[in-house]
């Protein structure tokens, strides 16, 4: 491990532009930034994303460093940020796979009329499909209020967001979501039923 005062000078050097200091640089901060990683969000695989991640900022940034604080100080920073965003966007893609299992395993209610229920089985799915597609917050929003049943305040409150705010993005959720099912109306089984 070369010590901070030699990652200093490759880091200088790299800002020069010297040739081969980059590569070098990369090279002694990768166990650091991998060890860091680790540490910060338990899984291997995800320490080396995360690491990835973190030499291409740190050598992409390199003219923004002024050399007040040490390297490794600053690189240590950029580890942890790059490890808070991408446990954060973990969660955020287990949280969509969740609904999404659980949108795939609510049922259709059982009609009598046998017509009916393909057709209601039909507009599920589609109303499945069609939730995925949803920008984030909308998608959230939506499922909440009207998926599972929440008042907007609760919605809000859960999302932590102005009320005011939920209610548009629910807005715009319903408006897309007529939209594309006035769209496909092959995917509700409509066609022909003129």
């Amino acid at each position: 491990m070369l010590s901070d005062r030699e990652i200093l000078e490759l880091a200088e050097g790299a800002r020069q532009g010297e040739r081969g200091a980059r590569e070098r640089l990369a090279g002694a901060l990768r166990p650091l930034v991998c060890r860091w990683a680790l540490v910060m969000t338990g899984d291997p695989d995800d320490a080396e994303d995360v690491a990835q991640v973190v030499l291409m900022k740190t050598l992409s940034s390199l003219a923004s460093f002024d050399g007040r604080a040490r390297v490794t100080s600053w690189v240590y920073r950029i580890t942890r940020n790059a490890s808070l965003d991408h446990q954060r966007e973990k969660r955020q893609e287990q949280r969509l796979a969740e609904k999404a299992e659980w949108l795939a395993e609510s049922r259709a209610p059982e009609l009598e009329d046998p017509l009916d229920d393909i057709e209601m089985k039909r507009t599920l799915r589609l109303i499945r499909t069609l939730v995925t597609e949803l920008p984030l917050t909308q998608r959230e929003v939506f499922d909440l209020v009207d998926l599972q049943g929440l008042r907007p305040a609760e919605a809000a409150r859960l999302l932590e967001m102005n009320p005011n705010t939920l209610r548009v993005h629910l807005l715009r959720a319903r408006r897309r979501m007529r939209k594309e099912m006035l769209a496909r109306p092959a995917e509700r089984g409509t066609e022909g039923k003129r």
